[in-house]
């Protein structure tokens, strides 16, 4: 791929994830402000403006309008995607992409949720169901747990994974994430207490599920020759994509134990970044259950079918591990306003690389990022690197 910019990260905003009493607007403004000032650039330099569509319960339609108005900010390009946990990946990419070709100098891309104005047993629901078949599946009552728990059965029966080891992979990432202090919990969990919790799908358990919460997080971005100075600017150094012939577990030739639109987003991006998987320091997947995140770890080459949990249990992925995985707590540990993960993935890869991330891996250089949509059917993949 040829790159004429190399795009470079020159601010970060995010807010805690929780529960937030002001409407979406204000908490855009918010992360937006915090951004401008990280990178120490004025507003008026802004040129693009990227984002999500925020969720249908928003009570403010046409948003980015709508917050273009507010700011009274003028753009040569603007962007609002829709293609559910992909939306902020899709958004960011479009935002790398105008700045390669010259079409904005800085870009910004922003995302905002607030899921505690929703009732998740009736609108959401309603709202859930039309991500699935019409015909086929919505009438049944399906959930996103649902398909979710039918990957993991057929994950254990086909590697003979122990249901019970999967629960490691929650207990890392909630300590990962009890560490961040912009995540939604402040305690640990034992495996007991992940066994022990309430069914939701079998098998899965309350804490096998992402905690959807309010959330919102900005990243400005600059072409490389007008980056604001830093002795360890932060680079988009690869992007890749891709979508499988499959809506959630309606598959078509590949079974659900395995996730390839992950494996061939990421090859498309370390091979941009002219890299390979094995220098990546760190990674920060878009894994919203535990056994998404062991899957994503075989889809890389970084353990061997049915190995991802083995790699957990042995401590790879932990934090001071072989292949860190989700070092900020990722869906489970951090929390999930599910519009805004990819963007928090991208704030947690810039503090890696920066040496500010909370929980910190050591002379972390390259950082690779997932977002996903519906059983990670379709994946972005994203290289975050220190020098490019």
């Amino acid at each position: 791929m040829t790159q004429t910019t190399a795009p470079v990260v020159a601010g970060i905003g995010t807010v805690p994830n929780g529960t937030h009493s002001v409407p979406e607007r204000d908490l855009a403004l918010t992360v937006i402000r915090d951004a401008l000032e990280d990178a120490a650039v004025e507003l008026p330099a802004v040129d693009g403006l990227y984002m999500p569509a925020p969720r249908p319960w928003t009570r403010q339609g046409f948003f980015s309008t709508h917050l273009l108005s507010r700011l009274g900010l003028p753009v040569d390009r603007s962007l609002e995607v829709s293609t559910g946990g992909t939306s902020g990946g899709h958004a960011f990419h479009a935002a790398i992409s105008d700045i390669r070709d010259g079409s904005v100098e800085t870009a910004l891309v922003l995302a905002v949720e607030r899921n505690s104005t929703i009732d998740t047993t009736g609108p959401y629901f309603d709202y859930v169901l039309k991500l699935f078949d019409a015909e086929f599946e919505s009438p049944i009552g399906m959930t996103i747990p649902a398909a979710y728990a039918q990957s993991m059965q057929r994950y254990c029966h086909e590697h003979g994974v122990d249901r019970e080891d999967i629960a490691e992979v929650v207990v890392k990432n909630r300590a990962n994430g009890v560490a961040n202090p912009e995540a939604l919990f402040d305690d640990e969990l034992t495996r007991g207490a992940v066994l022990e919790a309430r069914p939701v799908a079998d098998p899965i358990r309350l804490f096998d599920c992402p905690a959807p919460c309010d959330g919102a997080a900005a990243i400005l971005l600059t072409a490389d020759d007008i980056a604001a100075s830093d002795s360890s600017p932060v680079a988009v150094a690869g992007t890749g994509y891709h979508h499988e012939a499959s809506q959630f577990i309606t598959n078509h030739g590949s079974p659900i134990t395995e996730l390839p639109a992950v494996g061939r987003a990421a090859d498309q991006a370390v091979d941009a970044a002219g890299i390979s998987v094995a220098d990546i320091d760190a990674f920060e997947p878009y894994a919203p259950f535990p056994h998404i995140e062991a899957i994503v770890a075989e889809e890389l080459g970084l353990a061997e079918r049915g190995g991802g949990v083995d790699a957990c249990l042995e401590g790879r992925t932990a934090p001071d591990g072989e292949f860190p995985m989700s070092p900020s707590g990722g869906c489970l540990g951090r929390g999930h306003p599910a519009m805004v993960t990819p963007l928090l993935n991208y704030v947690a890869a810039v503090r890696q690389l920066r040496g500010t991330a909370p929980t910190q891996v050591p002379d972390a250089e390259r950082v690779l990022t997932t977002a996903e949509h519906g059983h990670v059917n379709g994946a972005t993949a994203t290289v975050f690197a220190t020098e490019v």
